[in-house]
């Protein structure tokens, strides 16, 4: 039981809690997101042809969004980490 805690200390810790509550935001997000899909593709045969489309133009917004969104939140935390205005140093 001591190891196991010890392991959970060294993976979630006040340092890098923030991260690993990121991570689990992206997680749920990306799993919400599998779910979508095979709920449409199981069930595009019942679907009309414009309800299929719908559903996978919302799931490439959804997931552009999710690659976006996720990209720009490790580069703020790392800019914030780093006390850093922008990526190149020039600012």
């Amino acid at each position: 039981m001591t190891k196991m805690k010890t392991a959970l200390t060294k993976f979630i810790n006040k340092k890098n809690f923030f991260y690993r509550l990121q991570q689990l935001i992206i997680l749920v997000l990306h799993l919400v997101l599998l779910k979508w899909m095979h709920y449409t593709l199981t069930n595009s045969g019942a679907l009309s042809t414009e309800g299929v489309l719908y559903h996978f133009i919302g799931m490439s917004l959804f997931g552009a969004f999710l690659i976006r969104g996720s990209a720009w939140w490790a580069k703020r935390h790392y800019l914030k980490e780093n006390n850093l205005k922008s990526l190149n140093g020039k600012e």
